[in-house]
């Protein structure tokens, strides 16, 4: 049997890429509880992003892509691995 705890280990802390997703999201002017609540963005896809950016090793980049935002308009980092997801929900 796999254990999925031992599994989990190996992926970033997930309340770091939480943060890291929304803030994504807000710098592509997404809110994603909206898009959920409207049904432009399933739970799976949610979760799928969120295990995408957990285990892609872009965390410090992404973290320095935020913090260098200045007012430039909606925008999403190519390195992201959730970007074509979050293009299509971008207004």
């Amino acid at each position: 049997m796999k254990d999925m705890a031992a599994e989990a280990e190996g992926l970033g802390n997930i309340f770091r890429h939480l943060w890291l997703l929304r803030a994504v999201a807000e710098a592509a002017g997404i809110d994603l509880d909206r898009e959920m609540k409207a049904g432009r963005l399933n739970g799976l896809d949610y979760a799928r992003m969120v295990t995408s950016c957990r285990g892609a090793g872009c965390s410090k980049s992404c973290a320095l892509w935020i913090s260098s935002r200045r007012d430039e308009g909606p925008a999403v980092p190519d390195f992201c691995p959730s970007a074509d997801l979050f293009k299509r929900l971008m207004p």
